[in-house]
This record gives structure tokens, C-alpha cells and sequence, in this order.
């Protein structure tokens, strides 16, 4: 139904049509009461007779308009417009500036690289979509918009079908007499056939759309559209390398995963497609064959004389070319081969990979079906199944034979024990009680692993025990250093361990010779971040490690960046870089065999949201991308957020103003600015730029950047009132442990606590500082100590999450938030009150409810206490092999 300029529809003026079509027309339009340009559809009248259809179209685009993704076309509003006696629907849009995918795909195929990167991006899309039960039913290139030249949305839900619907598939499909809704190159066999559908239906179709990005053609096609949706039903897809030579054929592979006629042979959900499309397009060299380019202008003619000219210049070209190439083929004969990567899982939930001595088999932890447990993978065909019942096992080792697995299971009461499993299954038998991280000894007869916290003091110890019962024997202890992973030497006679120094410094590796008893540090002449667990080489000469590049890994729930896998040399201490991975997790890392090396891919991103503590509004994404955006704290009474991010290459403070979502950098440096925290119009935050952290200040612009603390070791966690004059802050120096407090322009400290603590927040009216402090081996409680003479008061105890974060006081109370987990296992804020030697746990509320797919990070509360900003972690990782590593 075409509409005059001018018109009005509610609070929607309409500027100009701008396009039509079988759904409908589209129009430019004002929202007056936001003052922002949008896009209204208007859908064919005949579509909204029926009343099951209505009130189907107003449950599925309620369901539409919840869903909040950068790769979504976002529903704003949906009426009806009443025109010469007929009531018609119309929908309100967000408008997108750019081409379709369609049109794009009309100028040639695309590349390997951008194909994969583009369907990634559909795929994260359709993810969100069905997390809230959305199923799309016609994704086609026509329903995808490319805006900006990079950024794709998915467009046109109105054929989506929610999974809550109770309507059958097949009434739902066919809205018009004896017509089947979808567009048939692209269809499901399950939708050809008329059958309940999923969400792996629009997987099918993405594949059928990836496969056209990487070809230039479908790949079912026939006369008609009857006999094409035969094809579908019962040929297989064309061969992609014919049309395309050169396709890796990891990337065929995961096209026809797709494309597979059984739902449940293909990606379980369309967020696991999304990692492997992201994890192929990183593997994706030059070499692999571009889309040639089309002629579009003839060329001119060129006179005869010139052409013989043209024809003798470029014969003598060529044979310059030949000889250079012959002299650059003779120079790089000897040259070393990049190492091949390759993705070995894909659940997108798959850590610590252990390889057998065989190399034939992959044990690794996966949380793939909501248990942490240990898995086996087949190197030769793929195979994957479960070898323990979980719900929380990590960190698996192979017995020297192969036969047996060491593992750590979590057990009652928050501790840790050893146990023992067939690699072929079968009950699992305990070893070794509070102990965790274990290795065999190379004859099978011992295990050396990590015996945690003893006191409250901080304390890590490497013990070795028989596996035939009796005392352990303790072999190195620290108060000073986090150690984790022994690994056994093949001789049997030395043990590697990696060590993380207190506070934030970088790791290294100690290796103790078990006969001598002598110690030794190994790290690389410019170190950077954490270590990961070392591998020793076959001759037992070298190690092999993963360090991340930057120090931020010690603050994120999981250790994972860029990074460098390194081989050291025990005996001359030298050490080199084999290859260099964007996304590595700093887990573990194990040589399966001859110049190939297993590790742990890591793409978590961490993404920033603003959600009503009373539920009033939905939660809105402020961020959303592939950055770490984390620690958040708001700013300028409420009106704008500042947080640590990632975005621009190193770690820095941002700034982002709520309203219209504008954002800029407030700090720019190679070192890691983190935990901003601002008051009034000033800005704190903590700094490694001076070699070590330490509190730093400036203005909330930036400008005037300055240290604060002189700690000399590890000054973090800057907290003060936002008119205060003294700064709160955590020490993790161990010759001054604790929580001191300085003038915030500066000078000498004063001791408020001295404990092990972590991340202190003053109240509002600087009277009493909240922190954390670990209780035992695996428990942390929460506290409360009085400013001015230290006193402590419990607040709550018992805490077994790995990673309690900063606590929150809401506004100028007397209240704290924290991170708790509610009845169903899932992480949420929650709030308790605090009153000085009163037990107020009877208190405790849930702030926010739980969302597994939006689990709470660090977090801020806004000065009125009505709103908060939540970094969303969203995590993802999987197993990858590097193959001829030299």
C-alpha cells in the first residue's frame, strides 16, 4: 500500500518510499518523538485477515523485538494503519544504509577470507535470534544487508516462526492457499517436507547462502523451483572445489556440515557455527584463490606498432620475472614452512587438551552439554564421547601407556582430589585427596601435583606422592607466587612448573632437578604475560610454552589474548618463538607427535550492558563486539560509563556518554591502563607503564596523566568517593599486604588492613571499605573493614567461585552488591545490607535475575542505585593443532 510523503502514522512522518516488493512496501520515515530516522514496512493487507495469522505476526514480532544484536535489523514498533476501509500491518525498523548481500553477490563471488568472516556474522546473528526462540525460515542473500561496507544484518523476520509456537510447522508454513513460505534454493529438506522445524533449519540455509558466497551459485538448482526442492531433498551439494579450485577443503568440510540432510548432523546451534566459521577464516592464507575480477569496459585498441612494442616490453619482462623467480626458487629451497593450523573441536566450550604418548588421541575438558568433564577425542576419524560423568573435572593427563587418565575432580566442600579412569572408560578411582593439576611420573608409579592454600596466608605447594597410598612429599612451597602444572621430565628426573608472581608481574617457568635438588628459573629475556603449562620435548632438552603478550589475562575469568608459543632450552636457557596465535588460552599446551602441537583457541569477548535493577526496561547492549570491554564504573553523575578495553590495540581507559552512544579514549598508552575509576572530574586508575602497577591519575579527559602510589611492586583497585580526598587501594606487595589509603593528590600512605585482600571499594561516605580475602584452599569471603581504625566485620563467607569480583556499595547506602549464584547454578548480582556486627545475611536479594547466556562480570551500580552496567562474558574456545612445528 504505497503512502503519500507527509504522512503520518502515529508518531512516524513518512519521507519517501523506498522500495516495494512481494512483503510489502518500504518507506523512509521520522520517528518525531525521538527525532531519529527509521524504516516502515508496510505488509500486503491480505496477510491480516486472518485472525490466527494476527495475532501469530504480533507473538513472533514481540519476540523479534527482544532480541538486541549488531547483526540484527532491530524491530522498533509495530500498528496498523487504517486506509479506504482496510487494515493493514506495518513495521518499524531500524534504517540500514548500504547493499544487500544480493547485490553485492551480483558483482562476483567473494573470497575465502570475507565469505567465512561474513557468514561468522550472520551466524552470531541467527544465535541471538534463537536464543530467544526466533527461527528465521528464509535467510537468503535478499534478507541481508551489508552496511558500512563490512557490518551485515539479517533482515526480515516475517516469516520467522517462534520455537514456543504450539502450531504445527506445516500450518504455519502455508499462510496462502497452496503456497509454501520461503524461498526454495534455499530451504530445508525439513521445511521442503513440511516438518516441525529448529533452529538447525536456518543453519542449512546459511550454508546454502556461504556456499554461493564462496562459488557464485547454489548449490541445488534446477529447472523449476519444484525440482530444485527435490534436489534438496535427495542430491548431495556440488562440488565446491570443480566450481572454485583451490577451496581448502576444511572449508568444504564445513560448508557440507551445514548442508547435511539430517538436522542432527549438522552444527548443534548456529553460536557453534559461528566459532568454526571464525576459527577457519584465521586459518585462511594468501594462497587461497580469490574471486576474479569482471571485465565491465572494453578495452581500446592499440595502433600495430604499438602493439609490437607493447608485445617485445613484455617478453623482456617475462624473462626478467623467470630469472628472478629462478634465483628466489634457489634462495628459498631451504626455506622453513609456516606451521599449518587446523581446528580440531567445535563446540565453542573445549579447553586443556592432553595428547597420548601415541598421538592418537586428544583428552581435553569440554562444558559442551552443561557438565565440566574430560573428553577423548580420535585424531583419525574425528570421534568424540565422554569418558567421566563430570559435573566439574579438569585438567587430564595420559599415564605413560596410555591407558589410564589423571584428572582433578571438584568435591564436596569446595576442595579438590586426583582421580584415575581407563582411557576406555569405567568407573573412576580416587587417588589423592586436596590436591589438584596432576602428572605422572614417566614409570607410572608416582604423581606430582599442586597442594593449594594450607593457611590463610597465600601458599601454593608441589608435592609427590606414590599412587600406591603414603605421605606426599613436598618438594617446593612459595608464599610469594601462584605455582600450577608439574610436568615430569621423560628421564623422570626434573620437574617443570609454571609460576605466576604475585600481583601481575610475568610468569616464568622453575625447573627442579629431583636429584640434586637445585632450582632453576627459566623465562624469555623480554617476558610479557602468563604462562601456560609446559610440554617437555621427547629428548627432555626443551620445553614448550604458551605466553600471552599482554598482562590483561590476569584480571579475566579465563587467561586468554595473543600470544607466542615459545620452545626453551633447559641447559642454555635460549628460547624461540614457533609460531604466533591472535586467540590462545594460557590452559595447556602438549606435542601430539612429530612437529605437531595441540592447544587451546580462545575467541571470549566481553561485551558491556545497561539493565534496571527493578526489571522496568529491557537490558540494552552498549558495546558489542569481538573487545575485552570490562570494569565499568559510571561517570559524570550517571550520564556516562568508563571502562578498560582492549579495542584499541592495548589495554586502555574509554569513555562511552549513554545517551547517544558516543565514545572516546581517555588514555593511550602501550603499557595497561585498567579498573578506571573516576570521581568528580578527575579519573583513577591502575598502571603498569612504570614497569610495575601502580594508582595513576588525570583528568576524566585524559589530560595530565600522573602516578599517585609509590608502592614499588603492585598498587591496584583505586577506590574513593567521588568528592573524597583519600584514595582507597590494594597492595599486593608482600611487604606491605593490605589496603592502605593516600591523599588522592598524593604523598604518604597509611595502613588501614593489613591481610591478603582484593578489590577494596570505599563507601560513599568513606567510612567503611568492602573487599574480598581467600578463607581456605578453595573459599573466599567478603568483608567489611572500618576506615578509620580497621576493624573487620564479616559480611558473608563461604564463596567457592574462581572468580568473585569487586562488590559494589549501591549509591550512598549502606548496602553492598556482589556476584552470587542463585538456585539454579547461574551467576547473578545480588545485594545485602551491611550494618556494623550485625548478621544481615537474612538480607540477601537477587538484583538481577540469571541468564546463562548473559552471566554478570564486573559490573557498576549507577549513583541512584537504579541502574547497572554489567560486562557480559561471553566465552567461546575449542582445540587446534599446529602441524610441522620446527
Amino acid at each position: 500500500m504505497p503512502l503519500a510523503r507527509g504522512a503520518r502514522l502515529g508518531p512516524y512522518r513518512v519521507d519517501a518510499e523506498i522500495g516495494a516488493g512481494g512483503m510489502g512496501h518500504v518507506f523512509r520515515a521520522t520517528d518525531t518523538r525521538l527525532d531519529r530516522a527509521v524504516a516502515i514496512k508496510v505488509l500486503p493487507q491480505h496477510r491480516w485477515t486472518d485472525a490466527k495469522v494476527k495475532h501469530r505476526f504480533e507473538r513472533e514480532a514481540r519476540a523479534v523485538s527482544s532480541v538486541s544484536h549488531p547483526n540484527l535489523c532491530a524491530l522498533y514498533d509495530i500498528g496498523e494503519l487504517t486506509q479506504s476501509g482496510a487494515t493493514v500491518p506495518y513495521l518499524v525498523m531500524e534504517l540500514l544504509e548500504g547493499e544487500s548481500l544480493r547485490d553485492r553477490l551480483q558483482t562476483g563471488r567473494l573470497g575465502v577470507r570475507k565469505a567465512l568472516a561474513w557468514a561468522a556474522q550472520i551466524a552470531s546473528g541467527l544465535a541471538a535470534a534463537h536464543a530467544k526462540g526466533v527461527i528465521h525460515r528464509d535467510l537468503k542473500p535478499d534478507n541481508v544487508f551489508i552496511t558500512g561496507g563490512h557490518l551485515l544484518k539479517i533482515l526480515d523476520f516475517g516469516l520467522a516462526l517462534t520455537t514456543e509456537s504450539t502450531e504445527t510447522t506445516a500450518t504455519a508454513m502455508r499462510t496462502d492457499p497452496g503456497m509454501i513460505m520461503g524461498t526454495s534454493h534455499y530451504m530445508s529438506p525439513e521445511q521442503v517436507r513440511g516438518d516441525p522445524l529448529d533452529a538447525r533449519s536456518d543453519i542449512f540455509s546459511l550454508g546454502i547462502v556461504l556456499f554461493e558466497m564462496l562459488t557464485g551459485e547454489v548449490p541445488f538448482h534446477a529447472r523449476s523451483a519444484v525440482e530444485t526442492m527435490n534436489a534438496i531433498l535427495t542430491e548431495e551439494p556440488r562440488d565446491m572445489a570443480e566450481l572454485v579450485p583451490g577451496i581448502p577443503d576444511n572449508v568444504e568440510a564445513l560448508v557440507r556440515r551445514c548442508l547435511e540432510k539430517e538436522p542432527a548432523d549438522r552444527f548443534s546451534s548456529a553460536h557453534d557455527l559461528a566459532f568454526a566459521l571464525e576459527s577457519a577464516a584465521k586459518q585462511v592464507t594468501s594462497s587461497t584463490p580469490s574471486p576474479a575480477r569482471r571485465r565491465t569496459v572494453d578495452a581500446p585498441a592499440v595502433p600495430r606498432a604499438n602493439r609490437i612494442r607493447t608485445i617485445l616490453l613484455g617478453l623482456g619482462v617475462v624473462a626478467l620475472i623467470a630469472a628472478a623467480l629462478l634465483s628466489r626458487r634457489s634462495m628459498e629451497s631451504d626455506a622453513i614452512e609456516p606451521p599449518r593450523l587446523r581446528t580440531l573441536t567445535y563446540s565453542g566450550r573445549d579447553t586443556a587438551p592432553a595428547a597420548s604418548p601415541d598421538g592418537r588421541l586428544i583428552a581435553f575438558v569440554s562444558s559442551r552439554d552443561g557438565r565440566r568433564r574430560i573428553w577423548l577425542k580420535q585424531l583419525g576419524d574425528g570421534t568424540e564421547a565422554a569418558v567421566t560423568a563430570g559435573p566439574d573435572d579438569s585438567l587430564p593427563r595420559f599415564s605413560a601407556d596410555g591407558s589410564s587418565l589423571l584428572f582433578t575432580r571438584a568435591i564436596q566442600r569446595g576442595g579438590t582430589a586426583l582421580y584415575r579412569v581407563a582411557t576406555v572408560g569405567g568407573e573412576p578411582r580416587k587417588l589423592i585427596d586436596n590436591a589438584s593439576d596432576g602428572d605422572w611420573s614417566p614409570d607410572g608409579k608416582q604423581i606430582a601435583f599442586i597442594r593449594g592454600r594450607a593457611t590463610p596466608a597465600r601458599l601454593a605447594t608441589v608435592c609427590i606422592a606414590s599412587i600406591d597410598g603414603g605421605e606426599a612429599r613436598e618438594i617446593v612451597a612459595t608464599a610469594t607466587e601462584e605455582l600450577a602444572a608439574p610436568r615430569w621430565s621423560p628421564d623422570g628426573n626434573s620437574i617443570a612448573i609454571s609460576r605466576s608472581p604475585r600481583g601481575t608481574a610475568a610468569g616464568s617457568l622453575l625447573v627442579i632437578d629431583l636429584v640434586s635438588g637445585n632450582k632453576r628459573v627459566l623465562s624469555r629475556k623480554e617476558p610479557h604475560g602468563g604462562l601456560s603449562a609446559a610440554a617437555w620435548t621427547g629428548d627432555g632438552k626443551a620445553l614448550i610454552y604458551a605466553e600471552l603478550e599482554a598482562l590483561t589475562s590476569a584480571g579475566l575469568p579465563r587467561r586468554r589474548g595473543s600470544s607466542v608459543i615459545v620452545r626453551h632450552d633447559v641447559d642454555s636457557g635460549d628460547a624461540r618463538v614457533l609460531l604466533r596465535n591472535p586467540h590462545s588460552a594460557a590452559d595447556t599446551i602438549d606435542i601430539a607427535g612429530d612437529g605437531r602441537l595441540v592447544f587451546t583457541e580462545d575467541l571470549t569477548r566481553q561485551s558491556l550492558q545497561e539493565v534496571t535493577l527493578d526489571g522496568s526496561k529491557p537490558a540494552r547492549w552498549l558495546s558489542r563486539g569481538m573487545s575485552v570491554d570490562r570494569q565499568p564504573s559510571y561517570a559524570r553523575n550517571g550520564s556516562s560509563v568508563v571502562f578498560a578495553s582492549d579495542r584499541g590495540g592495548s589495554v586502555d581507559a574509554w569513555e562511552l556518554t549513554l545517551e547517544n552512544g558516543s565514545l572516546r579514549r581517555i588514555t593511550d598508552h602501550a603499557g595497561i591502563d585498567w579498573d578506571p575509576q573516576p570521581a568528580g572530574e578527575a579519573l583513577f586508575w591502575s598502571s603498569n607503564r612504570g614497569g610495575h602497577f601502580e594508582v595513576w591519575t588525570a583528568a576524566l579527559d585524559g589530560a595530565n596523566p600522573r602516578q599517585v602510589t609509590r608502592d614499588g611492586v603492585d598498587a591496584e583497585n583505586p577506590s574513593l568517593p567521588s568528592h573524597g580526598q583519600w584514595l582507597i587501594y590494594d597492595s599486593s606487595n608482600p611487604k606491605t599486604d593490605g589496603i592502605w589509603r593516600i591523599p588522592r593528590a598524593g604523598g604518604t600512605p597509611s595502613l588501614v588492613l593489613a591481610a591478603e585482600t582484593m578489590h577494596p571499594e570505599v563507601s560513599a561516605d568513606g567510612e567503611y571499605v568492602v573487599y574480598q580475602h581467600p578463607e581456605t584452599q578453595t573459599t573466599w569471603g567478603i568483608d567489611v573493614a572500618r576506615v578509620s581504625d580497621g576493624r573487620v566485620f564479616t559480611l558473608i563467607s563461604g564463596i567457592s567461585s574462581p572468580t568473585l569480583l569487586r562488590a559494589r556499595w549501591i549509591g550512598a547506602t549502606h548496602t553492598i552488591s556482589y556476584r552470587g549464584v542463585d538456585e539454579s547454578g547461574s551467576v547473578a548480582l545480588f545485594a545485602q545490607d551491611f550494618r556494623p556486627g550485625e548478621d544481615t545475611r537474612a538480607t540477601r536479594r537477587q538484583l538481577t535475575p540469571s541468564d546463562p547466556d548473559a552471566a554478570p562480570d564486573t559490573y557498576a551500580i549507577s549513583p541512584d542505585g537504579k541502574r547497572a552496567i554489567i560486562a557480559v562474558l561471553d566465552e567461546a574456545s575449542g582445540l587446534m593443532m599446529a602441524e610441522g612445528v620446527r
